[in-house]
């Protein structure tokens, strides 16, 4: 079979500057070649094409009906080309970056929205892209360098990633609004005992420091519900099916939600690990999104 030839862009910028010009002279000084070299071009585009694009009448040179329908898509691919430049020229001058986050979803609901909105304000033309999985996950989209920043839980696989450092924060207990322990300014795993509880699942940091610590209890919790996520924690305690533990941020939107939130005494900590493609430099913009998201996490620790 033939493989017929691609379509030369040049040809095709010849065909819309005669366009726009109305003259091959006119065409031949804005391309900065010969008046035959357009006519060349165009007589090649209209052999590919096998379509007549101009007529002459009166020595000028007429656009087809046929020339006139393909403009229209010729002139959608000269836009797009356009485009391409000017992203290039931003890009050259700082003025355009995309960066790619993928987070955990209890962070990719709280402090990660809370971070960009400050940030976005700074640098209006940052765009992003913001992914939320599990621990597991996040983990591969950064060892493949599909993310250029992880926000995960502390893992001991460092295959392929970097630790750029790890911070925690004190765990909170979350309650229905008309629950006994809302008199309580604290709780601890004590209060836990002999209640229902919505756990999280033990695949989760978080399921799994429920687990450590509700079996040195007397009296074990009944767990009613396990889930993986902390919004579907926050909703299955508002609806009083129990109580749980959870990180700040979490706690912060349950109590926006008409929930009750109290600190946890305890050593328990809820920890985040921040990854990075192994040997990846962390450009200006992600510098930035990184001095802004400890901001954020210095609202929860102080």
């Amino acid at each position: 079979m033939k493989v017929m030839p691609m379509l030369s862009q040049r040809a095709l910028e010849a065909f819309h500057t005669v366009l726009e010009c109305g003259s091959v002279s006119g065409a031949a000084e804005i391309m900065h070649v010969s008046q035959p070299a357009v006519s060349r071009l165009i007589r090649d585009l209209e052999e590919r094409l096998s379509l007549q694009l101009f007529t002459r009448f009166g020595g000028k040179i007429v656009p087809t009906p046929e020339a006139r329908e393909l403009a229209v898509e010729v002139e959608r691919s000269f836009v797009g080309l356009a485009t391409i430049e000017q992203a290039a020229r931003d890009i050259r001058m700082g003025k355009r970056s995309t960066v790619s986050i993928t987070a955990i979803p209890a962070l990719a609901h709280s402090l990660i929205p809370d971070t960009l909105v400050e940030l976005l304000a700074q640098l209006p033309t940052l765009r992003v892209s913001l992914k939320s999985m599990q621990t597991h996950n996040a983990i591969r989209q950064v060892a493949t360098r599909l993310s250029q920043l992880g926000f995960t839980a502390p893992t001991k696989n460092e295959h392929d990633i970097d630790l750029i450092k790890t911070v925690e924060f004190p765990y909170h207990c979350i309650l229905p609004a008309d629950h006994p322990f809302v008199g309580k300014e604290k709780l601890s795993f004590q209060d836990f005992s002999n209640s229902s509880i919505v756990a999280f699942s033990e695949t989760t940091a978080t399921g799994l420091q429920m687990d450590r610590n509700f079996a040195k209890l007397a009296a074990i919790p009944d767990i009613v519900v396990r889930t993986q996520l902390s919004t579907v924690v926050s909703a299955l305690v508002l609806r009083g099916i129990g109580i749980s533990m959870v990180d700040p941020f979490t706690a912060k939107e349950h109590v926006l939600r008409g929930g009750v939130a109290r600190p946890l005494d305890s050593e328990a900590r809820f920890e985040v690990a921040i990854i990075k493609p192994r040997g990846m430099r962390l450009g200006p913009d992600l510098e930035a999104f990184l001095e802004g998201f400890d901001h954020q996490v210095s609202k929860y620790q102080a």
